[in-house]
């Protein structure tokens, strides 16, 4: 394990400590914009995050949901691409279901990604080239992979819901294909824990039509490195700069784009 993945683990769990204290506390709760929030813990969480980043590289730079936006992903520096608080909207309402997300992109690769589940002790990890892990509590690492289902008939599709109102109708009109030709569908207000869901095994695909870098460069990463396959909706080559994301266990991939139609 490289530095930066031990460092990115201890901040992700750091954040997480901080989340799961204030989880039954009285929330401070602003708007952002439509359909968008931040708490107070979101705040507390990036704090958590940053003092460790920042402190042991302190050359790096920080793309981040609460700070700065407007980096070059691309750029020689390595950069980390943070969510201090994926799943805002199910925090606020103390619905459990969310997460810390923390990647390092240097020139435009993902090297490293972390989504830690703070309720559950949950921290999925990969390392670009070596493969993706899951540790529960002080249980020993074991190596992630994708599922092996082939029917799509008994697939476990998860989406979540674009805050823009057409969009938002793009995909509730995809899901009603999706939906019609697989097991189900589920939705959990996190896109980080979607895609950590299916790089797990435990959904056999995941798709977002509205997302930005720091919701998905965790997620995309370890599913990739637990042998599934990542694609924009028209079943070209995704990369972190694009704004939708399918992600597979490869098997079923092709069968899902053409469910979506998009």
């Amino acid at each position: 394990m490289s530095t930066h993945l031990e460092t990115a683990i201890e901040a992700a769990t750091a954040a997480g400590t901080v989340l799961r204290r204030k989880f039954r506390q009285a929330r401070e709760v602003h708007s952002k914009g439509w359909r968008d929030i931040v708490t107070d813990a979101d705040f507390a969480a990036q704090k958590a995050v940053l003092d460790i980043l920042t402190t042991r590289f302190p050359r790096h730079l920080i793309l981040s949901e609460e700070g700065q936006h407007n980096l070059d992903l691309s750029a020689p520096q390595p950069t980390w691409v943070i969510d201090p608080l994926d799943g805002t909207t199910n925090y606020a309402r103390q619905f459990p279901a969310f997460c810390v997300s923390i990647a390092l992109i240097h020139k435009g690769v993902l090297r490293v990604g972390v989504i830690h589940e703070p309720l559950r002790r949950e921290t999925f990890y990969a390392e670009k080239g070596r493969g993706a892990f899951l540790k529960i509590g002080r249980d020993a690492p074991r190596r992630l992979h994708v599922s092996a289902l082939t029917d799509f008939g008994n697939a476990l599709i998860g989406v979540d819901w674009p805050r823009d109102p057409v969009l938002r109708q793009q995909a509730v009109e995809a899901s009603g294909r999706v939906v019609a030709q697989c097991r189900t569908v589920r939705a959990l207000g996190s896109a980080a824990l979607g895609l950590a869901y299916t790089a797990a095994g435990w959904l056999d695909g995941y798709y977002h039509l509205s997302l930005q870098p720091w919701d998905m460069a965790a997620g995309a990463l370890l599913v990739l490195e637990a042998g599934g396959t990542v694609t924009r909706p028209d079943g070209g080559a995704w990369q972190l700069a694009d704004k939708q994301i399918v992600a597979s266990n490869g098997l079923q991939h092709q069968k899902l784009l053409t469910a979506l139609q998009l």
